[in-house]
């Protein structure tokens, strides 16, 4: 049978974390597959991103638009009611978007994050991939709520979905809740783990060679939690700050917090709490951090610190338990299956929770090497777990069915 010509799309920014390194994750996986199945070939909408994934081996071309062709493109995404689209689509012209892929042989795009450019292909297959579901697990938070968010991922996902050749999901409870929710059928819904950054695995040696002193860089002299988040709601950045506050007043205990990630809306409130719980002198907001120094800010910390309320999974503890760095994680559903026994859970109602875990982990090393441990059996459990296979299979499938119309 004809080799599969399988478009890779990468559509997230670099700075903008865990979603970028899931989405060079994936891609890295599809480099592996057999070569007498897949041809792929990368692109990106991003175009400053071409030399960093050249870094990884990956030769990406930047897709581009003329501003004419972006018009209509959005005036296609607009339209979705059957009845007339078919001729007013017509009307418009050619799907630049998908023509671009069809004069390049594409067979099937795999979308590497959520994107609503999947809404524009009308005739060309492609693969899904969904992150969570967390409008409608926690629909209070204003980054779900505002500006018609939830509307649009209602829509894109109705949409999307069910015409998809597959849906890559990153947990069971993401793929129970795809089929539940949206009628996907659940043989077309497979789960494939997030893994650790790639600069995250690093040897001793490695470690060693290009040593940084964190304390030093930041002027930090308090041992300190890390967490690498984007400064959203949901992120509760502002638990964290209480946690460190509890564990002061409780146990007498000077812990400071290194933050990195983007502002997202909820920056300057979290540096007001940091002043008025008295934390701001030993709160350091690190922005982006790139990510040869990411393995030092991990190894160094006291723990990774992570009050998520979205999940089901996020890419930090994964990170932390490949740098053998005590996770401390929401005793949350969902959340709770990513991490299994290898972290401390808090109740995200409760800061004491935090003070009291924070206070354990400084006062017993014995918990801290258990927790270390764990943490590797961990991801060794998840990396058992062959995402190359789960690609293989879908593209297999799609191979099969291409045969009956194709030569």
């Amino acid at each position: 049978m004809r080799l599969v010509r399988l478009g890779v799309l990468f559509d997230q920014q670099i700075h903008e974390g865990g979603g970028y390194q899931q989405g060079l994750n994936a891609a890295l996986v599809v480099k592996e597959i057999n070569p007498e199945l897949v041809e792929p070939v990368f692109f990106t909408t991003l175009p400053d991103t071409v030399p960093t994934l050249a870094s990884f081996g990956i030769d990406a071309q930047p897709l581009r638009f003329s501003l004419p062709q972006r018009l209509i493109r959005l005036a296609r995404r607009a339209i979705s009611h059957p009845s007339w689209m078919i001729l007013i689509k017509r009307w418009l012209g050619e799907n630049a978007f998908e023509a671009f892929f069809t004069r390049q042989g594409i067979d099937l795009l795999y979308f590497l994050s959520p994107t609503g450019l999947a809404v524009e292909l009308e005739r060309l297959n492609y693969i899904a991939t969904i992150w969570d579901f967390c409008h409608r697990d926690d629909p209070e938070f204003p980054e779900v709520r505002l500006d018609w968010e939830f509307e649009v991922r209602e829509r894109f996902y109705h949409r999307v979905l069910p015409k998809a050749t597959a849906v890559l999901v990153d947990a069971e409870s993401s793929r129970i809740q795809a089929c539940q929710r949206y009628g996907l059928d659940p043989e077309r819904v497979q789960v494939m783990p997030f893994a650790p950054a790639p600069g995250t695995r690093i040897t001793e040696d490695d470690y060693e060679a290009g040593f940084i002193d964190i304390g030093r860089n930041y002027a930090l002299s308090d041992p300190y939690v890390f967490y690498p988040a984007q400064f959203w709601a949901h992120k509760n950045h502002v638990y964290l700050l209480r946690g460190l506050q509890r564990l002061a007043e409780r146990f007498g205990q000077r812990v400071g917090a290194i933050f990195a990630g983007g502002d997202k809306g909820n920056l300057a409130l979290v540096k007001v709490m940091a002043e008025r719980l008295g934390l701001i002198e030993r709160i350091r907001f690190a922005g982006f951090v790139p990510n040869d120094e990411m393995p030092y800010l991990y190894r160094q910390s006291v723990a990774l610190v992570m009050p998520s309320y979205f999940g089901p999974t996020n890419l930090p503890p994964l990170e932390a338990f490949a740098l053998g760095v005590p996770v401390l994680y929401p005793d949350k559903a969902g959340l709770r299956e990513q991490v299994g026994t290898a972290a401390l859970l808090m109740d995200l109602q409760d800061p004491d929770s935090l003070a009291t875990h924070l206070n354990d982990l400084l006062t017993q090393p014995a918990l801290r090497q258990l927790l270390v441990t764990a943490g590797r059996n961990r991801l060794l459990e998840l990396d058992a777990i062959d995402r190359k296979k789960i690609l293989e299979r879908i593209l297999r499938d799609f191979q099969a069915r291409c045969a009956t119309w194709r030569t």
